[in-house]
């Protein structure tokens, strides 16, 4: 999850499904019910660039992403992501966020921001979360978080609640969720432009993953909503370079009103569970990662 500031630099679906097996309606009731006790707690570990793909790291595991966005002013952006699994579902880990490399007085150096009357601050260090709960090979759902502190420890937060999809027949996966952060993580703005009001505090967030060649090469898109500096869409491609190691290269658009300059976004991940990721566009999702 990359954020950028102004000074340096979804569609919906709605889908309604019956389903006529009652052991998946009660899972479904059931985790629901969690959901709504937890969500307002509980941004996620694994991101297609900035939307978690709610992918839980397996068991004993650790889990590593390196982000790094080129916004058009030449300044660097480096966010950098460890999770480790729990098994049963769950993970947890650390985060370096919007930690900003740029050119101070010809020498290169770090730019933070910790004035909460100009939001959002950075870099922010935090704890991440995540839980899945697999409903049936087609459909998933996890809540996570991630909140820490930012220079000053001034406090800030980004938390979500994902459906991931499925699509065997088309080797494709989809994320829709919703999200909630605080002004000192995202930045002032609207969070949710579909509803004609003065200010929404839940946005939503879409992505898609689209096996293009097997195993090998991802189409990837993303979208947030909002008119703060995470409201943003991406188009890129991933790679597999190796069982465990992928590659990923995008270009970021800023939504209206986002200050954010457009960027060129890279991927650098280690991902030990690879091979159960990428059973899901073939084989949906499995009971246990």
């Amino acid at each position: 999850m990359s954020r950028i500031r102004c000074k340096s630099g979804i569609r919906i679906r709605l889908t309604l499904i019956i389903c006529a097996d009652k052991k998946v309606i009660r899972r479904t009731g059931t985790v629901l019910f969690l959901v709504l006790h937890v969500a307002m707690w509980a941004v996620a570990q694994q991101n297609l660039f900035n939307v978690p793909s709610s992918d839980i790291t397996i068991k004993g595991k650790p889990f590593f992403q390196q982000q790094i966005n080129v916004p058009r002013n030449g300044h660097l952006l480096l966010t950098s992501t460890f999770s480790y699994g729990l098994g049963f579902n769950a993970e947890v880990g650390l985060n370096v966020i919007g930690l900003e490399i740029a050119s101070q007085n010809g020498a290169l150096g770090v730019v933070s921001n910790a004035d909460p009357s100009r939001p959002p601050l950075y870099p922010f260090f935090t704890i991440n979360a995540q839980k899945a709960f697999v409903l049936s090979p087609m459909f998933k759902v996890s809540i996570g978080t991630q909140a820490g502190f930012a220079p000053g420890m001034q406090y800030g937060s980004f938390s979500y609640l994902n459906m991931v999809t499925a699509i065997p027949q088309i080797h494709a996966k989809v994320v829709t969720g919703l999200n909630h952060g605080t002004d000192s993580f995202l930045g002032p703005g609207d969070r949710n432009p579909v509803f004609f009001t003065t200010y929404d505090p839940v946005g939503y967030q879409l992505g898609l993953e689209q096996e293009l060649i097997r195993e090998i090469l991802l189409l990837q898109v993303e979208h947030i909503s909002g008119s703060h500096n995470l409201g943003v869409s991406v188009l890129g491609l991933g790679v597999h370079l190796s069982e465990h190691w992928v590659i990923s290269a995008g270009y970021q658009f800023s939504s209206h009103g986002n200050p954010t300059p457009n960027s060129l976004v890279f991927e650098f991940t280690y991902v030990p569970s690879v091979i159960s990721h990428r059973r899901i566009y073939h084989e949906g999702h499995p009971e246990i990662d």
